[in-house]
């Protein structure tokens, strides 16, 4: 899945400051079921447009769907 933002409020490059990630890295972040990746294929004063692209390890999210499940009915049952 790949959300993608544009703004052409000026300054543009602002959006990288209110989404604390720096426009001129590619950046990937773990987590529980997969990783994010974090990149700005278009940066200018103009138009700015960041693009998180989520990669999803669906046989660990069914695994942490369990683990939660699981959890959920001992916390039931005491």
């Amino acid at each position: 899945m790949i959300l993608k933002i544009t703004t052409t409020h000026y300054p543009a490059t602002d959006l990288g400051f209110l989404l604390h990630k720096h426009p001129d890295r590619f950046q990937t972040f773990d987590l529980s079921v997969g990783q994010v990746h974090v990149f700005y294929p278009e940066k200018s004063e103009e138009k700015t447009t960041v693009c998180m692209a989520l990669d999803i390890d669906p046989i660990e999210m069914v695994r942490n769907i369990r683990k939660t499940a699981m959890r959920h009915l001992r916390l039931r049952i005491m």
